[in-house]
């Protein structure tokens, strides 16, 4: 009897030696309150993690919720220090009194027109800028990448083509550059969160998104919008990832260093994902039938005059940040740093832009201590 039980003592603890990695798999939880079908979803949460769990044999398993199931937008941010998740997407603009410094990059990206330059541009002044860092801290987290999205145009259940159409007409916005031009427009600025615009614009309580082609398809927007009137508005930056140190310094060195490069592969496959997915966007709006067309000339010179003072009026609010002139300044430097950088590189060549990006952002920190 006695042997017997010995046998079992000794096949128990040979079973819990043998026991895979994945028996010890430290459980990250996500939220990212897009869809699934959103470029950053498809490739910086699902693609990515699914990734870093093969790569990592399940030592580094993250849940990803999806659609604001965990945290809403707006609460991200402070739901990540607070733990109720390990790793949020977050956009600044809706949160301004917690993320000025952010916030303030978004606003001035309004007059950017390469979407890649910038994504790379800000993602390198997250990881070096004090200003930046210091406002992540206090919220205990550290900056994976960024995210900018395509150039904005407006997408409308009416035409807004002239600036007699786009009086009065109800915009959906999301940051200060965005509302400042509606109102030039005498129009009326509605913030929402992006998953809110389809049943806005459904109810009629919405006029017109302003947003990035991909919502066409992404959000389903091709079944509200009647009309797109093609301005050239830079896009939405973010954070594509927020992780909350505590959880991030669980990971071991090894593990860091590859989500490290997990996230820049997935910076890049983001920023193409969106150039597919415009081209296919307005294609499928075009056999709908809806109406793409660039403003009117009255229109268009109230946007181009709008672009070119909204900068200076931004940073001689009283309201400015006190820094906002460097902060800008470094962050147009770092955009003619990134457009050099990729001069002569193929875009549609994954590998050789990835080597590049992986190449500048790298040098810029310490793998084994960024982010503790």
């Amino acid at each position: 009897m006695k042997f017997k039980q010995n046998i079992g003592a000794l096949a128990a603890a040979l079973a819990w030696v043998c026991t895979p990695s994945s028996a010890w798999a430290e459980k990250f939880t996500a939220s990212q309150w897009l869809p699934p079908t959103y470029a950053q979803s498809m490739h910086a949460y699902k693609g990515m993690f699914d990734r870093v769990r093969e790569a990592t044999k399940g030592a580094v398993d993250v849940e990803t919720f999806y659609s604001g199931s965990l945290l809403p937008a707006k609460t991200t941010i402070t739901g990540v220090r607070d733990g109720a998740a390990d790793i949020g997407f977050v956009y600044p603009a809706y949160t301004p009194a917690e993320l000025p410094v952010a916030s303030f990059i978004n606003s001035v990206n309004f007059n950017s027109t390469d979407a890649l330059v910038s994504a790379l541009a800000f993602t390198e002044m997250g990881y070096t800028n004090a200003a930046l860092k210091t406002e992540l801290d206090r919220f205990n987290v550290m900056l994976g990448g960024t995210f900018v999205t395509p150039p904005y145009q407006f997408m409308c259940a009416t035409p807004v083509n002239t600036l007699a159409q786009a009086k009065g007409k109800r915009f959906r916005t999301a940051g200060a550059a965005f509302t400042g031009l509606t109102e030039a427009m005498q129009g009326s600025a509605v913030s929402v969160p992006i998953g809110d615009v389809y049943s806005g614009m459904q109810r009629g309580s919405i006029d017109c998104v302003i947003a990035d082609a991909t919502n066409l398809t992404t959000a389903s927007f091709n079944e509200v919008t009647k009309d797109i009137t093609s301005v050239t508005l830079g896009g939405a930056t973010g954070f594509q990832w927020v992780i909350r140190k505590d959880r991030w310094k669980k990971i071991s060195p090894a593990h860091r260093a590859l989500m490290l490069d997990e996230m820049v592969l997935a910076i890049v496959r983001t920023q193409a994902e969106w150039d597919k997915q415009v081209a296919a966007a307005m294609a499928d709006a075009d056999k709908r039938g809806i109406k793409s067309h660039p403003p009117a000339a009255d229109l268009g010179q109230l946007i181009a005059d709008y672009k070119k003072q909204f900068t200076e009026k931004l940073l001689n609010d009283p309201k400015a940040l006190p820094n906002a002139k460097a902060l800008l300044e470094e962050y147009q430097a770092l955009q003619a740093k990134w457009t050099q950088r990729l001069q002569g590189v193929n875009r549609q060549d994954e590998a050789a832009v990835l080597a590049v990006a992986k190449k500048e952002l790298h040098s810029k920190m310490d793998k084994a201590s960024f982010g503790l």
